[in-house]
């Protein structure tokens, strides 16, 4: 593994809806100083959080009653749409504007395009409308991660670590020995896993209260470069799958500072929903979960961390949907570096 870099011109999540208020609250997003707010009319903006006049952490700067952010500096101060509107120390203005970013606050989730405006398209988002449907119910936070991000996508687009890693919630033998199906469209990439007449992990046997044997389906999606929704659908052997139980589970996999990522997640479920002590356990086994992954990936970001010559990697069937999501990501980076060099290549001959 050597794709340390981070495509830009893709959606990320950049926060919840609830992080962000009236107060000001930087995030890194693929290696980029971000501050979040919102405006008098409760809009979110998001622009880049370094002041233009000596790069100043605007995050730490003050947000006034009319939407005016101040450097907390030399007091630079900016309008909603990032350009200077004035500074303390002189009566005209600089020719000053913040770098803002697109943005799409949807479901209670703020998505955020850290590359070029111009290719920001809505319709590449996954449908998350279960996160405010009235008919499910959801719990979401965010995981500080110390390892890179391409990590945390193979993790979660090769499921077969449930077996080894998660022994006592939601793996078990049966996991590794099912063998996934996967799809690629464009950039896009599925697969889906169907495991019949199985013993139920502990986790499914709580939250369904179903008894062995059951039969789970697993069909997650990944939207590149960082978003992962996966279905879950857990059922007594022999029923139908529309009977079964549903669960989903969204991931937002968003590249920090260097080698951090953002683990944004929500779990959510379209029966019981006002059974509150099932959202309090469900919630605590997804935190457990989460945690065993976090130790297994940081492990492992170390060990790539030190073999910087690359030693060859092995590679088995169950690695097919990673492999896929891995090829995936070098392709957008690779399309996003051709685009910066053609964009230059007008500019070095002018300057000839």
């Amino acid at each position: 593994m050597t794709l340390t870099q981070h495509v830009r011109n893709g959606w990320y999540l950049g926060a919840w809806s609830d992080e962000i208020g009236r107060t000001l609250k930087q995030r890194w997003i693929t290696d980029i100083p971000v501050c979040f707010y919102r405006l008098p009319d409760q809009t979110v903006t998001a622009v880049e959080d370094r002041c233009p006049h000596r790069k100043y952490p605007l995050s730490l700067g003050h947000l006034d009653d009319e939407g005016t952010l101040q450097c907390d500096y030399h007091g630079y101060r900016f309008d909603g749409q990032g350009v200077c509107v004035g500074v303390a120390e002189q009566a005209d203005r600089p020719k000053a504007a913040l770098r803002r970013f697109p943005l799409v606050e949807r479901d209670g989730a703020i998505w955020i395009w850290p590359g070029d405006p111009e290719l920001a398209d809505e319709s590449l988002l996954p449908d998350t409308s279960w996160l405010t449907d009235p008919s499910w119910t959801h719990v979401h936070g965010v995981v500080p991660l110390k390892a890179r991000h391409m990590l945390l996508l193979e993790n979660l687009l090769d499921l077969t670590h449930e077996t080894f890693l998660h022994p006592t919630s939601i793996g078990n033998a049966a996991v590794a020995a099912t063998p996934i199906d996967v799809t690629v469209d464009g950039d896009r990439v599925g697969f889906s896993r169907r495991m019949i007449g199985i013993e139920a992990p502990p986790f499914y046997e709580k939250s369904c209260g179903l008894t062995s044997p059951v039969d789970r389906w697993q069909d997650g999606d990944f939207y590149p470069p960082g978003i992962f929704v996966l279905n879950i659908r857990v059922a007594a052997t022999g029923t139908e799958e529309p009977d079964g139980f549903h669960m989903k589970v969204l991931y937002g996999m968003t590249p920090g500072r260097g080698n951090e990522t953002h683990d944004f997640y929500a779990l959510g479920r379209d029966y019981l929903i006002d059974d509150q002590e099932l959202t309090k356990f469900q919630h605590e086994q997804q935190l457990a979960v989460m945690q065993e992954d976090v130790d297994a990936l940081e492990a492992q970001e170390i060990m790539y961390a030190t073999d910087p010559g690359g030693s060859a990697e092995s590679s088995i069937k169950s690695d097919l949907a990673a492999l896929r999501g891995r090829r995936a990501v070098a392709k957008m980076l690779a399309r996003e570096q051709r685009a910066q060099q053609d964009a230059r290549v007008p500019h070095s001959r002018a300057s000839v």
